[in-house]
């Protein structure tokens, strides 16, 4: 898997003050206005599937700059926070 730049939604609290684990939103929508990169995937323990973000906000936000975002509304339109309205990634 190659980085993939995508947009999100960050305009809610609980994407502002995420500190860890798999970030599962409840005040969230689709109006893009944050950009972040997508650097990964994974699944827990548990079996919740989620996508690796690296946001630019510094190593004191999140996991040292980082995010695990679920992939509970990966079939809704827009997914999570809006993730999948917009991707771009290099081709050369």
């Amino acid at each position: 898997m190659q980085p993939v730049s995508i947009t999100i939604d960050a305009s809610g609290n609980e994407f502002k003050h995420y500190q860890s684990g798999v970030f599962s939103p409840t005040d969230c929508g689709t109006n893009q206005n944050h950009a972040v990169t997508v650097v990964g995937y994974g699944t827990t323990e548990d079996g919740t599937k989620y996508w690796l973000l690296k946001n630019q906000w510094g190593e004191s936000w999140g996991e040292n700059g980082y995010m695990k975002i679920s992939l509970r509304d990966a079939g809704a339109p827009g997914g999570v926070c809006g993730l999948a309205q917009y991707a771009l990634y290099p081709t050369a």
